[in-house]
C-alpha cells in the first residue's frame, strides 16, 4: 500500500512503482469508482471494450435468427420430436 496526498487541483501521483508494474503510461485510461468509504482505480482495457462492440454488432447484424417462430407459444410445450424437427435433425 502507497500513501499518497491530494494537490491543491484534486489531483493524486500514483506512485513510479504501481504505474510500472500495471502499465500505466501517459494517457492510459482509468476509471474510478466510489464502493462503501473506498475509491476503487480500474484499467480501461481498450481491447476488451473493442471485441465486446465487435460481438454485438455481430449478433445484431449477422447472426443466426433463432429457430423460432416470430410469435409468443406462451406456456406450450412441444415434444422432443417436433423440436428436433424444426431445427433440421430427424432423430
Amino acid at each position: 500500500m502507497a500513501k499518497v496526498r491530494i494537490d491543491k487541483f484534486g489531483r493524486i501521483l500514483i506512485p513510479k512503482e504501481i504505474r510500472s508494474s500495471l502499465g500505466i503510461k501517459e494517457d492510459t485510461e482509468l476509471e474510478m469508482e466510489v464502493k462503501d468509504e473506498k475509491i476503487l482505480i480500474r484499467l480501461v482495457d481498450r481491447n476488451l471494450e473493442e471485441r465486446v462492440e465487435e460481438l454485438i454488432s455481430y449478433l445484431k447484424n449477422s447472426a443466426p435468427k433463432p429457430f423460432v417462430s416470430g410469435v409468443e407459444a406462451g406456456e406450450k410445450w412441444y415434444s422432443t420430436e417436433f423440436s428436433m424437427r424444426k431445427i433440421g435433425s430427424k432423430e
